[in-house]
């Protein structure tokens, strides 16, 4: 049996009955999670709210998207219940709930439409217990961040329930994630490396009219892939992945120069951004740096910051593809600024 959307009106209870989640944690999946981090890397994966993310961990933190009107998405479809939990959450909380209204009319046609479709001789007899390890009950995941939103109370549909048999794949409708869902899905889990950029001369070091240069090593700034799949069906993933392109720098205060180009300090051939200081570049102007025009007093520093802009692309498993925002993630440096009359280098 294929994908099979429980359509029936007294089912479909209104705002606050359905889906009021009870008290405490009883039955609330949204936060489970599972696996190890073993080398930046989420071995096992991790379940949120009915989709497991895998992947690349760095550590540091979230990306924040370049374009501030793109938002991931504000409702979907996904796996929400195993058979005896389905059962578990009308037995315990939806029913006993109806049975508090006011409207006797109501929990009457809700009891016998839930007789109908659960009872011994319903289309699902006993919720599909006896089935659990073919399927999963669907339902409706509000993102967090959306909650109260015209597109959060649109995510409430007519189809409330959806029984999906681990064999099928995800049925077409609104809110079913498809390979570009899970996309977006999963770039709120690209999570980028801690970045440690460095400066010559040191940080608490700087000299007033002297270039700073400002350098990343290739060390820090590999890609990031993390995959989004639907928990416990496997036929359909979406994969993004983030790669570094470019680092902008503030100096932290107007009273200096920064070096870069038209689009920042662009990523080199080697994977590196700007370029270390050594000797024999002596005079030269840094590729990426900043020149401080004015020394720091009493021990209140400029806050140097560097934040690289990541390219973020995704592939699904369906052979589909695409471009997400671009993101930005950085990290800054204190730095002390001093006034010399003779600088040898």
């Amino acid at each position: 049996m294929g994908a099979i959307i429980v359509t029936s009106a007294a089912l479909c209870l209104p705002f606050g009955a359905a889906w009021a989640q009870p008290s405490g944690n009883f039955l609330d999946r949204s936060k489970e999670s599972s696996g190890s981090r073993d080398g930046g890397t989420l071995a096992a994966g991790a379940s949120f709210r009915g989709v497991v993310i895998e992947g690349d961990t760095g550590g540091g933190g979230q990306m924040s998207p370049v374009m501030t009107t793109w938002e991931p998405p504000a409702c979907y479809f996904a796996p929400k219940w195993t058979a005896p939990e389905f059962k578990a959450w009308w037995t315990g909380h939806v029913l006993p709930m109806a049975g508090n209204m006011e409207s006797a009319e109501f929990t009457s046609e809700l009891t016998r439409e839930h007789k109908k479709l659960y009872g011994p001789d319903g289309r699902y007899e006993d919720h599909n217990v006896a089935r659990a390890d073919e399927g999963t009950w669907w339902g409706v995941y509000i993102n967090p961040n959306a909650r109260g939103t015209q597109e959060a109370m649109a995510c409430y549909l007519d189809e409330s329930y959806i029984w999906v048999e681990h064999s099928d794949p995800p049925p077409p409708g609104p809110g079913v994630p498809d390979a570009a869902m899970l996309a977006e899905l999963a770039y709120e889990h690209v999570d980028i490396p801690g970045l440690s950029f460095e400066v010559s001369p040191a940080a608490d070091a700087q000299k007033v009219n002297l270039a700073t240069w400002v350098w990343l090593p290739a060390s820090e700034l590999g890609s990031v892939s993390v995959t989004a799949r639907l928990d416990g069906y496997a036929s359909l993933s979406s994969t993004v992945t983030a790669r570094p392109v470019s680092v902008s720098l503030d100096a932290g205060t107007a009273d200096a120069t920064v070096h870069a180009g038209s689009g920042g300090c662009a990523v080199s051939s080697a994977g590196v951004i700007g370029a270390e200081w050594t000797s024999a570049r002596k005079g030269e102007t840094p590729p990426c740096g900043v020149t401080y025009h004015r020394a720091t007093h009493g021990g209140g520093g400029y806050e140097l910051s560097a934040t690289v802009t990541w390219e973020v692309s995704w592939e699904g498993s369906d052979g589909s593809g695409g471009d997400l925002p671009s993101g930005e993630f950085g990290s800054s440096l204190p730095v002390q600024v001093q006034e010399v009359q003779t600088i040898v280098r």
